[in-house]
């Protein structure tokens, strides 16, 4: 058995003397390139399942491309009850000219519910509900639409429409 005396450089993990670098250990670099190769994967894949998810088709932002409009309810897409409210937010520039509602779109003729419309103030919300006694008492199973009519209070002969769909159970 060969001892070796302390200030031998083989076990004081300094450089031999022939000035070559000691290699770094290749077990610790290997874990550390394959841990870094997964968390890249799981963020591709995480992204990749989000974007799936969403299932967004921009239906929404074409229906509020205008300016004038918030939002549209429900959204553009969204799969409803028969009770549902239909109904436009606006920008406070702008106000409800007229709201028809589509119940069944496949067979056309829409009902304009502008008289029985509730605009909520403050927020410059306006909303139909369905319900007895009123024009549409509920909206019909599959697809229904609504077209909403407004201006801008400035200029009330321009005026713009917003129309979107949705699905009914």
């Amino acid at each position: 058995m060969t001892v070796h005396p302390p200030s031998d450089r083989r076990n004081s993990g300094q450089a031999p003397a022939g000035g070559a670098a000691r290699p770094a250990p290749a077990r610790s670099s290997l874990r550390i390139r394959i841990s870094i190769a997964a968390l890249i994967a799981f963020g591709v894949v995480g992204f990749v399942v989000s974007v799936l998810v969403s299932g967004d088709d921009g239906a929404d932002e074409a229906a509020t491309a205008s300016p004038a409009v918030d939002r549209v309810i429900p959204a553009a897409g969204d799969e409803v009850l028969q009770q549902q409210q239909v109904g436009v937010v606006l920008d406070p520039r702008y106000r409800l000219s007229s709201l028809v509602v589509y119940p069944n779109f496949a067979s056309g003729g829409g009902v304009d519910v502008t008289d029985e419309v509730v605009r909520v103030d403050g927020l410059n919300r306006f909303e139909f509900n369905p319900g007895a006694g009123r024009l549409i008492e509920a909206l019909s199973p599959d697809t229904n639409c609504a077209v909403a009519t407004f201006v801008l209070i400035a200029r009330p002969e321009e005026a713009d429409t917003v129309r979107w769909c949705f699905s009914v159970s």
